[in-house]
């Protein structure tokens, strides 16, 4: 199917078990739709995979004082 990715395809490029990306689709959190063929085989959008790939790969800033515990040492 064009445009649309196997499991074992969105795992590789996310670089995870397939088994992770079968919990993804399980999860209302995760923006991944399911895609079923008749013969039980899933489908994942491509665009909706990148998507996600991104999204993951985009890194949280926290921003810590320069008196907090974790960087002085001091115990809190």
């Amino acid at each position: 199917m064009e445009g649309f990715l196997t499991v074992a395809q969105v795992a590789a490029r996310h670089g995870v078990h397939t088994g992770s990306v079968y919990r993804w689709l399980d999860d209302p959190e995760v923006p991944l739709t399911k895609h079923k063929t008749r013969n039980g085989r899933v489908w994942i959008s491509e665009a909706e995979s990148e998507a996600w790939l991104a999204a993951r790969s985009t890194p949280v800033v926290v921003e810590v004082s320069a008196a907090s515990p974790v960087l002085t040492g001091a115990p809190s």
